[in-house]
């Protein structure tokens, strides 16, 4: 028996393929939005109440009588599909032939039409019947588990999984019949199969996918069902499936049935006028229409497996993707820092970073996107430091709290507008760390380049933030109508023009006054930070304050406490970067007719890490900023004479240098597993989350412990407030066991703990030690 795996086709020039042209217009689809497939579902643990087998082939008569084209799908003991299409009851009582022999006999014709002529066949209703449900359940897999090892499967063997056991992960008990219903939706999907695919596996690669993208998973159930067992063995070396049919159950042509053949033709022609038309009227059209026929044809199933090699390669580039961005989260973040809907949506930019092979070309990437932004803008170019674009694909564009000015990238203006020389310098530097021929260790140089912020005075501010507004422009692909971008395309200006109102302003400490353009730097990464922190925890951002900063200096803000931040990061630049603040501090002291160029910018690394980390001998010391103060331009002091360098004696060796106190860096790990609630609640308690573990711990401010941990061998010890409540923490913390996503039983437990405890604990006063990350273990 032919099969209708793809519609039988007759040599060039002879046939057309009207059922398949039929169902490829939506015009002739009467059903629409109103499909189901429910009646045909088998709950897996009553099959006794599933419907009938004579309700189900009413069903299909009556959509047969009111012009509802589908099709009954079976596959034989080999696996091989065929479909009956237009299947219905046979009544040849109502033209007056009673107590005929083939009296309500269920009959669909096999494939499309060959000629014009179509080719019925009976299907069985009892011994056996197809119709009813099969003889056991099966334990099977999750839909979109059986579809992501389908995207695996690569061999020559037909697709299966299992057998599975009760117990295993995932699965259910499932029923089905060894029948399915077509709808007419999916009708050209399943005739494109070709004759010798494993149909199960066609299904759940190619078919499966568009269910899903229709969003029609519950309607078609019991298609997703048949499928399911089909792909499932029932027995670990079985060969076939439980809804395979034997050549028994399998339908059989009519033959030369006169009566039948001459109901059921007119049947058709009632239902469907279109396709069955008069033969001798329409022979000439099909003569002339077949070539053309087998070509659309060719092309259909073509257009099919292109599809399929598509969708393949774009699964492959995901995964390339992920690999850069260190997982889905990242990218999707990305996402939202553009307001982007999805990956296909953003800049070139961002799918030429993608597809860079490592980080130095990631970075020529982005220098070069940021020179072509500069000169459409008709502005100077921007520079950045090395690993800036990994930065941007792997971690939060904001200072990640207020102890790390060193962190983040497009949202903290200390990782903006270096001077092209710092710059330039920078590269150099880190193109002989790539060599490998330097001894320094990966988390040495991650700390090197971790340990470098950008000083910028008032009177260049304007520069720093049109770089920054640059830096944007380029990473939005020129978008001005983004938030940052338009808010910094404002307020550079506002900067500007505002100048000296800002300098003569009143500060709270008047000894920072030299460092203003630093206070403007914290107040405004301030600024971006909420924005940024509003699209990590997907919450509605904030609007950018365009006056910011200018309110409070021209009297319009109401707010008589100065416009500086209160924040812990000036004091932790002060502590440790405090020799290059000194310098920035000296410089900024200079008079204008000193020679000043560039942007009076000073590069700030931390104290001593230059000594601990050999920096000076292993590069040979000729790099001009790798002194424990930082690099500020060479032109700040007057040019003296060269003079003769005269040698001196060898001096003896020094006594050892007591040792230093190093900065101790931590390996931050992020919470992706966010629950927004609970980092609003934490928010509004105004607590900090050292001094209130330091009171649960001690039971000072009648705060009792934290929370139990839920973690197997860590239920009498402490939760890990910093992972629940900031969403971050650090690798080497006490409570690390508990770095794993809480329940929501655990999240609403700390939750109330902190409604009820946190704003016990006044706030302290943080005296931050040289290095460690304070907030997350003290």
């Amino acid at each position: 028996m032919a099969t209708a795996g793809a519609p039988n086709i007759a040599p060039a020039g002879t046939s057309s393929n009207p059922i398949l042209d039929y169902v490829q217009n939506n015009d002739n689809d009467i059903l629409g939005n109103n499909l189901t497939l429910r009646s045909l579902e088998v709950d897996a643990t009553g099959a006794q109440t599933a419907v009938q087998p004579a309700t189900l082939r009413d069903e299909f008569t009556q959509e047969f009588l009111n012009s509802i084209m589908n099709g009954l799908g079976m596959l034989d003991d080999q696996g091989r599909l065929s479909i009956f299409f237009a299947p219905t009851t046979v009544t040849l009582s109502v033209i007056g032939l009673r107590n005929h022999p083939d009296e309500g006999k269920f009959i669909g014709f096999l494939g499309d039409l060959l000629n014009g002529v179509h080719f019925d066949y009976f299907i069985k209703t009892q011994n056996p019947c197809p119709f009813q449900p099969i003889a056991n359940t099966i334990l099977c897999l999750a839909a979109d588990d059986i579809h992501g090892q389908a995207l695996q499967h690569n061999g020559q063997a037909r697709f299966t999984v299992g057998p599975h056991q009760a117990g295993d992960a995932g699965v259910t008990l499932t029923h089905s019949r060894k029948i399915f219903k077509i709808p007419f939706t999916l009708l050209q999907q399943f005739m494109a199969i070709p004759d010798d695919a494993d149909v199960t596996l066609y299904f759940w690669v190619t078919i499966f996918p568009l269910i899903q993208a229709e969003n029609m998973e519950t309607e078609m159930k019991s298609l997703i069902d048949y499928f399911r067992v089909a792909a499932t063995l029932d027995a670990a070396a079985g060969t076939s499936s439980l809804v395979w049919n034997n050549a028994a159950a399998m339908p059989t042509p009519i033959g030369r049935n006169a009566d039948v053949i001459e109901r059921r033709t007119s049947q058709l022609k009632r239902s469907f006028p279109t396709i069955f038309v008069d033969r001798a009227a329409a022979s000439q059209v099909q003569q002339m229409g077949a070539m053309a026929a087998a070509q659309d044809r060719h092309n259909a199933v073509a257009q099919e497996q292109l599809n399929f090699m598509k969708n393949q390669k774009a699964a492959e580039k995901l995964s390339k993707i992920l690999k850069v961005t260190h997982g889905a989260p990242q990218l999707d973040l990305i996402c939202r820092m553009l307001l982007k809907a999805n990956l296909q949506d953003l800049p070139k930019l961002w799918r030429d970073l993608f597809d860079a092979k490592d980080t130095t070309a990631r970075d020529e990437i982005l220098n070069r996107a940021l020179r072509e932004t500069a000169f459409q803008e008709r502005l100077e170019v921007p520079h950045t430091m090395p690993g800036t674009a990994d930065k941007l694909l792997q971690a939060y564009w904001h200072m990640v709290s207020s102890d790390e000015p060193e962190t983040g990238s497009a949202c903290n203006p200390f990782q903006w507008c270096p001077a092209k020389r710092m710059a330039k310098d920078a590269q150099d530097t880190a193109k002989i760390y790539s060599k490998g021929n330097i001894k320094v260790t990966a988390e040495e140089q991650k700390a090197l380049e971790k340990s470098t912020l950008f000083f910028c005075h008032l009177d260049h501010m304007e520069n720093l933030i049109r770089h920054g507004y640059l830096l944007w422009l380029t990473l939005t692909g020129g978008d001005k109508a983004h938030p940052v971008v338009k808010f910094l395309s404002e307020y550079r200006g506002k900067i500007g023009g505002n100048r000296d109102r800002i300098e003569r302003f009143p500060l709270r400490d008047s000894s920072d006054r030299d460092i203003i353009g630093v206070l403007i730097q914290i107040k405004l990464a301030k600024e971006l930070e909420g924005w940024s922190r509003a699209q990590v925890m997907q919450e509605p951002a904030p609007i950018l304050n365009g006056d910011l900063i200018i309110d409070v200096v021209t009297d319009q803000s109401g707010n008589s406490n100065g416009w500086e931040p209160w924040t812990s990061t000036l004091g932790t630049i002060k502590a440790d970067y405090g020799e290059s603040l000194k310098v920035f501090r000296s410089a900024g002291r200079r008079p204008a007719t000193w020679g000043l160029q560039d942007d009076l910018t000073v590069v700030g690394t931390l104290t001593d890490n230059v000594s601990r980390f050999g920096m000076v001998s292993a590069v040979g010391g000729n790099q001009t900023w790798q002194d424990d103060v930082s690099h500020i331009p060479e032109e700040i002091a007057p040019r003296a004479p060269a003079m003769p360098r005269a040698r001196a004696p060898r001096a003896p060796a020094p006594a050892p240098a007591p040792p230093s106190r190093e900065r101790t860096r931590t390996t931050e790990v992020i919470n992706w597993a966010t629950d927004a609630d609970l980092g609003r609640t934490w928010k509004n308690s105004s607590a900090q989350c050292g001094a209130v573990k330091q009171a649960a711990k001690r039971g000072e401010h009648e705060v009792p412990p934290l929370p139990k941990s839920s973690v197997a061998g860590h239920t009498s010890d402490p939760m890990c407030l910093n992972w629940s409540v900031l969403h971050k923490c650090n690798a080497e913390c006490n409570e690390a066991y508990d770095h794993v996503e809480q329940s929501a039983e655990k999240k609403e437990e700390l939750k109330k703990w902190v409604l009820e405890h946190a704003s016990k604990v006044p706030a302290r006063q943080r005296r931050r030690r040289r290095g460690g990350n304070q907030a997350a273990n003290e």
